[in-house]
């Protein structure tokens, strides 16, 4: 079997095209798949080991796998990185007839978490990643010897792979308990549209409405400003610039002030060599720039809409369920809990995926420019070319290795010319378990049709904008239709004056739905190969309920 790019779907060992080599040779009957959905593309060596860091918090066991009175879970988790792209594969490690007494385990734990995950991650969870950061920020990297660098790298590193443990503690509720709202709107509503349950809990106020409110102020300063305004929509995108016009200190002052709080978003996939808000600011004003073009509707009038919207569907499931006690209790009990904590299902990517992400990189940078004064690299972005720990080895004992990056670079640029596969080792059983996070892929019958998920409501027409990273944001006007890999909360400031989006990736539960549900931008995900089958500027009709992309 072979892709639509004509690579294969699976391959083993001995593809010259795609060489493999496994740790353990054992490995080989895993099946590995190519995460696209959280990095689509080639990863330089240093974003290769980050993703192995992701990697670590999927596989921990006192967190993922066991609790008190459920034991321990059998299967583990394994992560890889070949020629560039990265791929994971679960390993059972139970026979066939026994998966669904594991799953029902497994579900009962993660129903064991909701209660308590409101006030878990409050007072427990969220504190404990205030210090990993300030740990990861503590390096003295301009000030320590070379060996207290490393040193610091090194526990930045463990500080990082304990913050992606805390990741899979902190979502198996309310995962859960949005799956489990699910099911239990559907018993009032058989045959629902799959991402109208989940509107549910729409209309709550989390850090995902404090970006929008915040980008909103700074528009609205920037709007009232002549100067401002006049130096945006000329293509000024230097703070330092626009501070020194009319309004610009004031402006600036809480332009900053929004990065402290929100800067370390701006990445638009779990890629180390994307820069954040903080690290490039420009980008973010960009986003305000096109604002000037066109005012979305106001963060707490969507807020209102969408509680509103929200409410009208529960009173209706509830009349449904009128004469089925047991069934409305359920749903009841369900959707309070769903209301507490089902935003975390997005709100923990603010905190730890891009967190995480903009603090690891900010400090590979810091490391990088010590390493440049040591004569080791030429540039600071360089040490994305070097591995996790030949950095830590470079800070204990500075040698020259310019040309090492030179030829990992230009490797780099060869793997990112690569369509992988998206299966290695031992490929997928011909009947593979669709979930909520990943999704469906759909056929389509019809021409100039593509079949998808709907994951947020609305049908709406506009032309296509085909964007791969966040790199190119700049590129995304009002009213177009976001056409991408994936998503998560970096994309928050474009998708307020999107028109429609569409992806390649994910089922009503992924990180690219869960967003544009918050926002009521209408949504259709797990297009498979949307990015590649449309062209960018093409016109779309796209409705965000049945799941379909019409190619006008």
């Amino acid at each position: 079997m072979t892709t639509e790019s004509g690579s294969p779907e699976t391959v083993g060992l001995g593809d010259p095209a795609f060489p493999i080599e496994f740790d353990d040779p054992a490995d080989v009957e895993l099946t590995w798949e190519w995460d696209d959905m959280h990095m689509p593309f080639a990863l330089t060596p240093l974003a290769g080991d980050f993703v192995r860091v992701v990697g670590s918090g999927f596989d921990d066991p006192n967190i993922r796998y066991s609790d008190a009175g459920f034991g321990t879970f059998p299967q583990r988790w394994h992560c890889a990185v070949w020629n560039g792209y990265a791929y994971f594969a679960i390993q059972r490690n139970y026979p066939p007839e026994d998966r669904p007494a594991v799953l029902e385990r497994y579900t009962a734990m993660a129903r064991s978490r909701i209660e308590a995950t409101d006030l878990y991650w409050r007072e427990d969870l969220l504190p404990q990643l205030h210090q990993l950061y300030d740990r990861i920020e503590g390096v003295p990297v301009e000030t320590g010897s070379g060996d207290e660098i490393a040193a610091g790298w090194e526990a930045g590193w463990r500080a990082g792979e304990r913050a992606w443990a805390i990741h899979f503690d902190a979502i198996l509720g309310p995962y859960q308990v949005m799956d489990d709202l699910a099911d239990a709107y559907e018993v009032a509503n058989p045959g629902a549209p799959p991402g109208e349950a989940l509107r549910l809990a729409l209309g709550g106020h989390h850090e995902l409405l404090d970006v929008e409110l915040g980008a909103e102020q700074l528009a609205a300063a920037a709007a009232a400003s002549p100067a401002l305004s006049e130096a945006l929509r000329d293509g000024v995108r230097s703070l330092d610039a626009l501070r020194g016009l009319p309004d610009g200190p004031a402006f600036a002052t809480s332009f900053e002030a929004f990065l402290k709080r929100h800067g370390h978003l701006g990445q638009s996939v779990d890629d180390l060599s994307l820069a954040s808000w903080d690290e490039e600011p420009g980008n973010l004003l960009s986003e305000l720039a096109k604002r000037l073009e066109r005012t979305p509707e106001s963060a707490e009038a969507r807020r209102g809409r969408l509680e509103r919207e929200a409410n009208d569907l529960a009173d209706a499931a509830r009349s449904r369920l009128a004469d089925r006690p047991d069934d409305l209790a359920k749903f009841e009990h369900t959707l309070r809990h769903a209301r507490s904590i089902g935003f975390l299902t997005e709100v923990h990517n603010y905190w730890i995926d891009r967190k995480s992400q903009a603090w690891l990189r900010k400090l590979a940078m810091r490391v990088g420019e010590r390493l440049v004064s040591e004569g080791v690299i030429h540039q600071p972005a360089d040490v994305l070319y070097l591995h996790r720990d030949e950095i830590a080895e470079l800070l204990r004992q500075p040698a020259d290795r310019r040309s090492l990056i030179e030829e990992r670079r230009s490797e780099h640029v060869r793997q990112q010319a690569i369509t992988p596969p998206r299966f290695v080792g031992t490929p997928p059983p011909a009947q593979t378990e669709v979930d909520r996070f990943d999704g469906a892929r759909f056929d389509s019958t019809e021409a100039d049709v593509l079949r998808g998920t709907g994951a947020s409501a609305g049908i709406v027409r506009g032309p296509a904008r085909v964007v791969l990273t966040s790199r190119e944001f700049e590129r995304i006007r009002p009213g177009d239709i976001i056409v991408c890999p994936s998503s998560n909360p970096s994309w928050v400031p474009v998708f307020t004056i999107a028109g429609g989006l569409v992806t390649n990736t994910g089922g009503v539960l992924s990180h690219a739905a869960v967003v544009a549900r918050e926002f009521g931008l209408p949504a259709v995900v797990g297009v498979a190969n949307a990015t590649t089958t449309i062209h960018d500027g093409q016109q779309l009709e796209i409705d965000g309920t049945s799941g379909t992309v019409r190619l006008l």
